[in-house]
């Protein structure tokens, strides 16, 4: 038993530093590498979402609010944004869903100095609020943050 034990757990460990969601140690949330810095792929990714037709709400500069009281971050911001026509249905289905909608994305330098994009996993967000897996506006939302992301990490 203890051999078969040991063998599950190295098994375990190495197919879990393989997933890129849980890599940092973060579940619930997709991250990918982008190579510029985190201002220059903030200002693509606000671009991109507006001449999608998406609007953007708000954006926080968590670094100029860690500044103003004296303390030190790395380069760190977030983008809130949406497009009613496809979170209003989400929010149809699910009324709570509206805590976690406008959609955010957040732009930030890792410990080895790499900007990271991170955002919600979209399919833990519906789960939490029985969201059908396969709702039309949730795979909208989910085909939408991948291609915005994956745009400008490039």
């Amino acid at each position: 038993m203890f051999k078969t034990a040991t063998l599950s757990l190295a098994f375990l460990s190495v197919a879990v530093a393989g997933l890129p969601a849980l890599a940092d140690g973060h579940s619930g949330m997709v991250t990918q590498a982008a190579k510029g810095t985190v201002a220059q792929t903030e200002a693509a990714f606000v671009a991109l979402v507006q001449k999608k037709g998406a609007t953007v709400f708000a954006q926080v500069d968590h670094t100029a609010g860690a500044e103003k009281v004296g303390q030190a971050l790395k380069p760190s911001r977030v983008v809130i944004f949406g497009n009613p026509k496809i979170g209003t249905p989400l929010m149809q289905a699910a009324p709570s869903a509206g805590l976690e909608l406008p959609l955010k994305v957040l732009f930030f330098e890792n410990g080895e100095g790499v900007t990271t994009i991170a955002y919600p996993d979209l399919d833990d967000m519906a789960a939490r609020h029985g969201i059908p897996a396969d709702h039309p506006a949730l795979m909208k939302a989910k085909g939408a943050l991948a291609n915005l992301t994956a745009a400008v990490a490039k």
